[in-house]
């Protein structure tokens, strides 16, 4: 008995022993340490903005056109940066000491010294690698995952174009909208649908030691808001198709715009000179740009969308189905010739021809046809007078897409519209000092009418279609996340209301331009095209080819546009070009044609710039 009461106190004793040690080791630690409070003081929690993957852009295939490749920024927070050594930073960042200080200065202003400035961009793993191991000593440095655009078919820059950060002009006007370090489109898809692509920015808390270098992430990344990745989108370019556009383009100016007529997806959109859409990304991105805005061919200028030409002949072909629909000629009228037209002494000039109809003038281009018809068609008695009659003509005109804003889903389009009656009054200095015989180059569409050759495919298309079209547009799809369905978009048909015969009539004839007329270089064997040549008169030196035509032609797949600068004739060179590009997109190769595309390949009309 008395054995167990000894025991029981023993234990009692190291109990209370024990709890004394404890409440006297909080004591001290609590109370007269200060080594937790050093370490409170120097762990800082800190906030960092998470920059999420922008959406892949995807071809009509379905195949990444556009996607993203992991790179890392380095960030410096000038109020806790000591930097030991700059030569780290020029070996591994490949800076001169110049820029290294002017990079500090920067983070130090007034509205970046207390928060993380982007000291340098994209910095590819490795780098990082090294690099992070060699700033041991460094403080108030860190680094953040960065996205930079990788195109895993470079082609189609004019298309894609790029993105940037957003200044802090940008960031203040958005109210919210933008945060600083997002990327912005700047041009083509990446600006019209930036808000699909961009996704949303995310934030990490994380422990940050004295040297300004993380150490954790806080609460175990409870407190972490995830990025949200951009939506992809889906363009109905045919990429291989657009490469091809682009190689046969080398060496010229000019443009090819592809449409497929039952959709109204742009296939290909061809701006020549063009760029490897590589160049505008990455750190270099400011001395390429720099370079490609001083080159004195403008590859950044999208000639598609903003170049203005006058059309030429084919204008001859929107001029007969309005004045088939109109009843100022029918397909057995019949016009004179006599190398040139004889109601204006002559002009517009032509060829020698005989008197003609419908369907033979538009094979030859005889332009004394078609002064003859547009006359006619301003000063026909069923209009009140020619104001009405060419009112009349250039309602037509709106609704076979000359003169009128396709509103494209990329910027910067060009505002291109044919010239009202006021602009001829202000012209010609008063009211009815004007008529159909003082503006007759119209009729051949060269006068005041200028087009981008953008519009020209799109009127082409509305031809193939017999008289109806789908907006034209790049875009086909998105999706939200890469384990949901494609939204296809929705565009609907637009009538012209013009009767699908008088289509049908100037069609035959179109297609007897490509067989055995002046478009005879794109004929293509059991392919059947129609189409018309044009020649863009140029006052700066020699003219610019132009052509349109689709195929085949009672099931249209494809109408297309070609204009090549200071090309001459379009039989020569535009027409070929694109029955290249029909025989590529229909047959899926190049056979019949790969003379032509040879020929056309290594055929350059760029002068040499003089030294």
């Amino acid at each position: 008995m008395e054995t167990n009461r000894t025991r029981g106190g023993f234990i009692l004793l190291i109990i209370i022993l024990a709890a004394v040690l404890y409440i006297g080791r909080l004591f001290s630690i609590q109370v007269l340490s200060d080594e937790y409070a050093r370490k409170a003081v120097r762990q800082v929690i800190k906030t960092r903005s998470v920059i999420p993957p922008r959406g892949n852009i995807y071809n009509r295939y379905g195949d990444i056109y556009a996607s993203n490749r992991p790179m890392f920024n380095m960030e410096v927070t000038y109020n806790e940066l000591h930097i030991p050594d700059t030569s780290v930073l020029r070996d591994y960042l490949n800076l001169t000491q110049e820029e290294i200080d002017r990079k500090i200065k920067q983070a130090g202003s007034r509205e970046n010294r207390f928060r993380d400035y982007i000291f340098a961009r994209y910095i590819d793993p490795e780098t990082y690698g090294v690099l992070s191991e060699q700033l041991w000593n460094f403080s108030g440095v860190s680094f953040s995952v960065a996205n930079k655009r990788h195109y895993n078919q470079p082609v189609g820059a004019n298309i894609l174009g790029y993105i940037n950060e957003v200044n802090q002009r940008e960031i203040d006007e958005s109210v919210g909208g933008y945060k600083l370090g997002d990327l912005i489109g700047r041009t083509g898809i990446e600006r019209s649908h930036d808000s699909t692509l961009r996704g949303v920015q995310g934030t990490r808390k994380v422990l940050t030691n004295n040297r300004g270098r993380e150490v954790g992430e806080y609460a175990n990344g409870r407190f972490n808001v995830e990025p949200i990745k951009g939506k992809d989108v889906m363009l109905g370019i045919d990429t291989k198709l657009q490469a091809l556009g682009e190689e046969l383009m080398q060496g010229k100016k000019g443009s090819i715009v592809a449409i497929d007529p039952n959709s109204g997806e742009i296939l290909a959109f061809v701006s020549a000179p063009n760029y490897d859409p590589t160049r505008l990304t990455g750190k270099e991105f400011r001395e390429n740009y720099n370079n490609l805005k001083r080159d004195p061919h403008s590859p950044l200028f999208n000639r598609p969308l903003k170049a203005k030409y006058p059309p030429g002949s084919i204008m001859k072909v929107p001029l007969a189905i309005a004045a088939l629909n109109e009843g100022i000629i029918t397909p057995d009228t019949y016009y004179s010739c006599g190398g040139g037209f004889k109601r204006n002494r002559g002009k517009p000039g032509c060829r020698f021809h005989p008197t003609l109809k419908l369907e033979a003038a538009l094979r030859v281009s005889c332009n004394s046809f078609f002064a003859g018809t547009y006359v006619d068609f301003l000063h026909h008695p069923k209009y009140k007078n020619h104001y009405e009659g060419y009112q009349t003509w250039v309602d037509y005109m709106n609704r076979l897409g000359v003169g009128t804003k396709l509103n494209l889903d990329i910027p910067y389009e060009a505002l291109v519209t044919l010239p009202d009656t006021n602009y001829y009054d202000n012209i010609y200095k008063g009211k009815g000092r004007w008529r159909a015989l003082t503006i007759i180059s119209n009729s051949i569409g060269q006068g005041e009418i200028l087009m981008t050759p953008a519009q020209m495919a799109h009127m082409t298309a509305i031809v193939a279609n017999r008289g109806y079209y789908v907006k034209p547009h790049f875009v086909r799809a998105v999706r939200d996340r890469l384990d949901q369905p494609w939204r296809k978009l929705y565009y609907p048909k637009e009538y012209t209301q013009i009767n699908r015969d008088h289509f049908e009539v100037v069609i035959q004839a179109m297609e007897k331009v490509v067989d055995g007329g002046t478009a005879s270089r794109a004929f293509i064997s059991d392919i059947p095209v129609a189409g018309k040549t044009g020649t863009s008169q140029n006052p700066h030196g020699e003219d610019h080819a132009v052509f349109i035509g689709f195929a085949p032609v009672d099931r249209p797949r494809i109408a297309i546009a070609v204009l090549i600068e200071n090309a001459g004739g379009g039989g020569s060179w535009a027409a070929p070009t694109a029955s290249v590009m029909m025989e590529q997109f229909i047959r899926g190769e190049i056979k019949e044609k790969k003379w032509e595309y040879q020929r056309i390949k290594n055929t350059s009309f760029i002068k040499p710039e003089k030294r």
